[in-house]
């Protein structure tokens, strides 16, 4: 029996795990970051529900970074590890996710 190599995409995640997040989740966010060294490493995260966003806003009532991380341990999907473990990294990455996040505009006609 011949060992298959499974080639892995960015952030060490191979493509069945990608389609599965896509397949369970719908929308699946990639977002990248250099970190000190100029490597780049990856994150995914997923769209937050209303609960989600319910727990992040009750959060940040209290303490902004323990908001982002409440984000991150709800949405973050997988990637660099370095991304999990580094204090620096997590915050830029999920402060970035946060943003891209936040509700779109509306146009409002009044009739």
């Amino acid at each position: 029996m011949e060992n298959e190599t499974v080639k892995l995409l960015d952030g060490g995640i191979t493509e069945g795990q990608l389609n599965k997040w896509k397949h369970n989740y719908k929308r699946v966010v990639k977002l990248s970051v250099e970190d000190d060294g100029g490597v780049t490493l990856f994150a995914y995260f997923k769209k937050p529900t209303i609960a989600i966003r319910s727990a992040v806003l009750q959060a940040s009532k209290m303490d902004e970074f323990k908001a982002l991380e409440v984000l991150f341990k709800n949405c973050y999907l997988g990637g660099d590890q370095d991304i999990e473990e580094e204090d620096d990294l997590r915050l830029n990455i999920t402060t970035s996710f946060s943003d891209f996040i936040q509700p779109k505009p509306v146009k409002i006609e009044v009739l």
